[in-house]
């Protein structure tokens, strides 16, 4: 049985059109073609409205399983999952100081463009600190074995899969993790 990549559905599709051609415009086998042409596009705009989601979530999985495989541990305790959630929250620290500090020289106010990636960065890291001060930061629940087992085999990007990781509430109250300062040296 041949595979179906990209190459494949774009042929299937572009099939459908020559016998949409083919067909009179007011018969029912024209109408049946082009209900299957619109079910095909909605079920791809689908696929993609999907990913974009849960991309967010997909980045997050992918740095903690990237951190598990690093470790190799089979698994964590609470204090070490709270330390890996604050290492995460400061993950993009040093791209931001930087930044902040090249918007503060010649004379600038240091405030970061609302396009930048940057900013974007500080705002995310601004909510996953806010979260995890509540203890409320959503990460793999890696304190039982079989998270880490499911996290080191979960191929990387499958949305699917990823609702079969168990996840938890980490965090500290009261404790805001800081590594970035944005006070003028």
């Amino acid at each position: 049985m041949p595979k179906e990549g990209r190459a494949g559905k774009n042929q299937i599709r572009d099939h459908k059109i020559k016998q949409l051609g083919a067909l009179h415009p007011n018969s029912r086998k024209a109408a049946q073609k082009q209900g299957e042409l619109l079910h095909d596009d909605k079920k791809a705009m689908h696929i993609l409205t999907k990913d974009l989601k849960w991309k967010p979530q997909l980045q997050k999985f992918q740095w903690f399983q990237k951190a598990v495989w690093m470790d190799q541990k089979k698994m964590y305790t609470v204090e070490e999952l709270t330390a890996l959630a604050a290492e995460y929250v400061t993950r993009n620290d040093e791209l931001i100081a930087d930044a902040i500090h090249a918007a503060t020289i010649g004379g600038g106010k240091g405030k970061l463009a609302p396009t930048s990636s940057a900013w974007q960065k500080l705002k995310v890291r601004e909510a996953e600190e806010s979260d995890f001060a509540a203890g409320e930061l959503v990460i793999p629940d890696m304190i039982y074995p079989k998270v880490v087992r499911a996290v080191n085999d979960w191929r990387t990007g499958n949305v699917d899969q990823m609702h079969t990781i168990r996840t938890g509430k980490y965090g500290k109250e009261g404790q805001i993790p800081v590594l970035y300062e944005t006070t003028k040296k």
